[in-house]
């Protein structure tokens, strides 16, 4: 028996028991989340989505990562006003939420790898975003293919807009997953966020 290999499997077992227990956590945050933003259950965006089969992953570089659908995951909500065809059919007023789980900012989404950075010298975020209706366009399609996809991030903290996705803007502050420790952590920490939204979009309530 190979004892280096003997000890990296063990490792990866381990790491395989923690991830399980970590993302049922985060799960049960985003659960939480949701319900403290009066939203329902919309869609969900991934970095990569798991293959369907397991044929040709021994040529394509990123297979091991394809295996992680969980890795930058988003959770998308919806707080609509109770009208037909919600997703489709916005109103002044009507948000739709994002919730960015980035268990590790050392990892690029859109270059699709990681980056130079450590493990160590990166961090896990949530990256917690709303997108206000402020007068619906007449463009054809839902909250995603409408809005969520072109619609880019702005800086931390700020508000941004597009030429492309005229009548909405958005709102995006990430939290350090590592202050989100308990219920009154949570409680705490969604409440400034709210508020801060609130201010930076010039509305009475998030």
């Amino acid at each position: 028996m190979n004892k280096d290999l003997d000890a990296a499997l063990l490792d990866v077992r381990r790491a395989y028991r923690l991830l399980a227990n970590y993302q049922k956590r985060q799960f049960d945050l985003l659960s939480y989340i949701r319900n403290k933003l009066e939203a329902v259950n919309y869609y969900q965006d991934y970095a990569f989505s798991r293959p369907g089969d397991l044929r040709g992953l021994e040529n394509q570089a990123n297979a091991g990562l394809r295996f992680l659908p969980f890795l930058d995951v988003s959770a998308i909500w919806l707080r609509h006003q109770n009208q037909e065809e919600y997703w489709d059919k916005h109103l002044s007023g009507d948000l739709m939420f994002g919730a960015w789980v980035r268990s590790d900012t050392g990892f690029d989404k859109y270059q699709g790898h990681y980056t130079t950075k450590t493990a160590e010298a990166s961090t896990s975020i949530l990256v917690l975003s709303v997108v206000i209706c402020d007068e619906p366009n007449d463009i054809i399609g839902n909250w995603f293919n409408k809005v969520w996809n072109p619609l880019p991030y702005p800086e931390d903290g700020q508000v941004g807009s597009s030429e492309s996705v005229p009548g909405y803007r958005v709102y995006s502050k990430s939290i350090e997953l590592a202050e989100l420790a308990d219920q009154h952590s949570v409680d705490t920490a969604i409440g400034k966020w709210r508020k801060d939204a609130a201010i930076a979009l010039g509305v009475p309530l998030i």
